[in-house]
C-alpha cells in the first residue's frame, strides 16, 4: 500500500498538452492543410472566402454557421474554389489518449522527475487446463480454482505479491479460445511473459497463440513446465517441441529459461519467482513516480451496488483519488481506489494493479488511460472527443455498397442475440467468438451486449426483434424473469463459456436454409420465332431430349456458348397452356424478361432446382 504522506507524490509534474491539438488549419501555396473538427467559420477566415459561400459549397443550411465539417465537405469546398487540400492529422475518439501518450513519450522530464524502479508486470499465458490459475493460486496462497466453474478462468485479474523485498504484478489471461483478444490485451501491458505448458500434454493451440502474443509484444519469455509431479514425465519433449516454435532453452544456447514446477504441490515456485526477478533486473524497469498517471485497462465490469468498476495497471506516475482520468471516448473522475486485496487506498504507483470506482463508464479491456490535471486541458480533450464522435456518427449514417449488398442477401436467416455478462472483458471475448459462428445459412447478430443484469428494456427489445437472451455469470431478477415469461422470451443462463457456443450452434443448425443446385432436365432447339405485341416473343421449339416444364429455368446457348439465362414464363402446345412437354414434341416457349435477339438454331437448356 502506498504511503499517503509520501511527499514525493504530493505535487506531481504535469505534462504539457499545448501541442496536443496540432495546428489544424492553414492555407499555404494554394493548399489547405486541415485536421479534424474544423468549423465553417474557422475555414472561411483561413481561406478568405465569405462564410455564406463556404456554407453553400459544403451543402449546408444558411443557419449552420458553427457546423463542424467532415473530410468530404472540406474536399468539396476546396474543389469548388480551385485549391488543393491535405489532411495533416487524424484525431478521433479512438486515438485521443494515444496522442496524449505520444506527447508524454517525447517529453523530456525535468530534474524534478523521480524516476525509480517499477514493479514488473508478468502475464501468465497458456492452454486452458495446463495449470495457470493453479500456479497463481500457489503464488498468492489462495484458492481460486475451487471457485471457478468447469475449471476455466472466467475473468481476468491482476495480483501483486512480494518476493525477496521486490513486488511482482501478475496478470492471469484465460486459456479458452474465446479469450484470444484478452490475451492480446494482456500482452500489451506485459514486461515478462510466463508460458505455462503441462509436461504430460505439451504444446496446444492456445500455447502457440500465447507465444505469438508474447513475441508480438517483444517481451522476455519464461517457460514454466507444469505437472512435474506426475509419473514418467519428460521435460526434454517440451523443450524440443518449443524449439520448433523458435523458443530455445537457455541451456541449449537460447535465451528462454525453462523452469520445472508442480503448481499443485508448490514445487519449483521459488525458483520460478527468482527467475522472474532476475529477468526484471536485466530489464532495469523504471518509471517516473511523481507525474500524472497513465496505464492500461485490464478489466471493467458493473457491480450492482457500486456501479462501474475498472481494473487498471498503472505504468507511469501516481494515480490518486480525485484524479480526472481520460480513456476511450470519455472523461471520468476517480472517486475511490481499491488494491488487489480489496483494501481502500489513496494512490497507486507504477506497476501496481488497482480498481477504480466512479468513472461512470466501462472502457474496453486494453484501453490506455491518462490523467489530466488541468481543467482547461480536460475541456480541450472533451471537446475533441465530442466532435470526433459526431464525425463518426455522421459517417455511420451512410451505407456503403457492401452494406446494401449484405442487406440484399435474402438467402441468410438472422439469429438475433442479446448478450449480458458479469465483466466487459468476458463480454467482448464471448461476443467475438459468437460472431464467428455465423455460417453460409445463418447471420448471427448481437443486437445488444452489456454488463450487468437483464433489464425490462432488454426483454422488450428481445420481443420486438425475435432475439434470444444469453447471460454469462449473471443472475436474472425474479421480477425480470416473470416479465420475460409473460412475453414468451427465453433467458438462457450459463456459467461455462463453451456451453453458450454449443447452444447457439445447436439452434442455428435448425435454421439452415435448404440449398439447391441446378439440374438439366431437357434440351430444345429453336425452329421459329413469333412476335406478338401483348405477349412478346414466342420461341417455337422442338424438345430434342428430356422435357421442359412450366417452372423450368432456361439457359440459351449459341454455338456452344451461354448467352442468356432466365426462366419460363409460359409453355404452350398449339394454343393451350401446358405444364410439361416431352422429347420429340413441339411447343411454344415464352421466356421471362427476354433481353436478347434469339435466333433459329439456338439451344434452350431446361433446368430445375433440386435440394442438395
Amino acid at each position: 500500500m502506498a504511503n499517503n504522506k509520501n511527499k514525493i507524490n504530493e505535487k506531481r509534474i504535469e505534462f504539457d498538452l499545448k501541442d496536443f491539438l496540432i495546428k489544424k488549419l492553414s492555407f499555404e501555396n494554394n493548399t489547405l492543410f486541415f485536421g479534424t473538427n474544423v468549423r465553417v467559420g474557422e475555414l472561411s477566415k483561413v481561406i478568405n472566402i465569405p462564410l455564406a459561400k463556404v456554407i453553400k459549397d459544403a451543402g449546408l443550411k444558411k443557419d449552420q454557421t458553427n457546423h463542424v465539417l467532415d473530410d468530404e465537405q472540406i474536399a468539396e469546398i476546396a474543389i469548388n474554389n480551385n485549391f488543393e487540400f491535405e489532411k495533416i492529422d487524424d484525431i478521433s475518439e479512438e486515438n485521443v489518449v494515444e496522442k496524449i501518450l505520444d506527447i508524454m513519450k517525447k517529453q523530456k522530464w525535468s530534474k524534478d522527475a523521480n524516476v525509480t524502479l517499477k514493479s514488473p508486470v508478468i502475464t501468465i499465458m497458456g492452454h486452458v487446463d495446463h495449470g495457470k490459475t493453479t500456479l497463481l493460486d500457489c503464488i498468492r496462497k489462495s484458492k481460486l480454482t475451487s471457485k471457478e466453474v468447469g475449471g476455466i478462468t472466467q475473468t481476468i485479474g491482476a495480483y501483486q505479491v512480494e518476493k525477496n523485498g521486490k513486488k511482482l504484478t501478475f496478470i492471469d489471461t484465460p486459456g479458452h479460445e474465446a479469450f484470444t483478444e484478452m490475451r492480446a490485451n494482456g500482452s500489451k501491458v506485459t514486461d515478462i511473459a510466463i508460458i505455462v505448458v503441462a509436461v504430460d500434454d505439451s504444446i496446444m493451440p492456445q500455447t502457440r497463440e500465447s507465444i505469438d502474443h508474447a513475441l508480438a509484444a517483444n517481451v522476455p519469455i519464461i517457460v514454466a513446465v507444469n505437472k512435474m509431479d506426475k509419473p514418467n514425465v519428460n521435460i526434454d519433449k517440451v523443450v524440443n517441441e518449443m524449439m520448433k516454435l523458435n523458443i530455445v532453452s537457455d541451456k541449449l544456447g537460447g535465451d528462454v529459461p525453462f523452469v520445472p514446477i508442480s503448481a499443485l504441490k508448490g514445487d519449483g515456485i521459488d525458483k520460478l519467482l527468482e527467475t522472474i526477478i532476475l529477468a526484471s533486473e536485466v530489464l532495469d524497469l523504471k518509471a517516473p513516480q511523481n507525474i500524472l498517471a497513465s496505464g492500461t485497462v485490464i478489466e471493467s465490469n458493473v457491480h450492482k451496488q457500486k456501479g462501474n468498476l475498472v481494473s487498471v495497471i498503472v505504468q507511469n506516475g501516481t494515480l490518486k483519488v480525485g484524479d480526472t482520468i481520460i480513456m476511450d471516448d470519455f472523461i471520468g473522475k476517480v472517486k475511490a481506489l481499491n488494491n488487489d486485496s480489496g483494501f481502500s487506498v489513496k494512490e497507486a504507483l507504477p506497476g501496481m494493479p488497482i480498481e477504480i470506482y466512479g468513472l461512470g463508464n466501462s472502457p474496453m479491456t486494453g484501453s490506455k488511460f491518462v490523467v489530466s490535471k488541468s481543467a482547461k486541458d480536460s475541456q480541450k480533450i472533451a471537446d475533441t472527443i465530442h466532435f470526433a464522435r459526431l464525425n463518426k456518427q455522421r459517417k455511420r449514417s451512410g451505407k456503403s455498397v457492401e452494406d446494401l449488398f449484405m442487406e440484399m442477401d435474402s438467402n441468410k436467416k438472422d439469429f438475433n442475440i442479446i448478450l449480458k455478462a458479469n465483466a466487459l472483458g468476458v463480454l467482448e471475448a464471448i461476443s467475438s467468438k459468437i460472431i464467428q459462428l455465423s455460417s453460409d445459412d445463418t447471420n448471427i447478430k448481437i443486437i445488444r451486449k452489456d454488463v450487468g443484469e437483464i433489464s425490462s428494456t432488454d426483454i422488450t427489445l428481445a420481443s420486438a426483434s425475435n432475439a434470444h437472451i444469453y447471460t454469462f455469470n449473471v443472475k436474472t431478477p425474479q421480477q425480470t424473469n416473470a416479465i420475460a415469461k409473460n412475453k414468451g422470451i427465453n433467458i438462457l443462463e450459463f456459467d461455462i463459456i463453451y456451453k453458450i457456443f454449443e447452444d447457439i450452434e445447436e439452434k442455428i443448425n435448425g435454421l439452415k436454409v435448404e440449398k439447391f443446385e441446378e439440374k438439366e432436365i431437357g434440351r430444345l432447339e429453336v425452329q421459329k420465332i413469333f412476335s406478338f405485341s401483348k405477349i412478346g416473343k414466342i420461341l417455337g421449339s422442338i424438345v430434342k431430349s428430356g422435357s421442359i416444364k412450366r417452372n423450368s429455368l432456361i439457359t440459351i446457348e449459341r454455338n456452344g456458348e451461354e448467352i442468356f439465362s432466365s426462366a419460363v414464363e409460359s409453355l404452350k402446345v398449339e394454343k393451350d397452356n401446358v405444364k410439361e412437354v416431352s422429347s420429340g414434341r413441339e411447343c411454344g416457349v415464352v421466356i421471362k424478361d427476354l433481353k436478347i435477339e434469339v435466333k433459329e438454331g439456338d439451344v434452350l437448356i431446361a433446368k430445375e432446382l433440386i435440394s442438395k
